[in-house]
């Protein structure tokens, strides 16, 4: 039976995608830079952040380390992957290298 979730995940990341490389596999991510305000003590200071989701179908051991390959950048995964609800997709944190 055809998981109708898994078909509208596969369908975004194929169409909104950016090619990537992960552990000598093509893959596909989909890239976040959502800017993140830090306070430290009385100042806000302003950071550049990356997030990431890909398949784990693509990545299915994805950890705190592992690089991601662009054809701009590469990235470490930054933080602990996190499922979404349906067991499809992790979301990280990366920072380039």
């Amino acid at each position: 039976m055809v998981n109708p979730m898994k078909t509208a995940v596969d369908s975004l990341f194929n169409r909104l995608g950016t090619p990537a490389t992960y552990q000598n596999r093509h893959v596909r991510i989909i890239l976040n830079e959502p800017d993140e305000v830090v306070g430290v003590g009385f100042i806000n200071a302003h950071s550049e952040t990356h997030r990431a989701r890909i398949r784990i179908s693509d990545a299915p051991e994805l950890k705190i380390g592992d690089k991601i390959e662009t054809t701009t950048e590469t990235y470490a995964v930054h933080s602990e992957p996190v499922r979404d609800i349906h067991q499809l997709v992790w979301s990280c944190d990366l920072i380039c290298v």
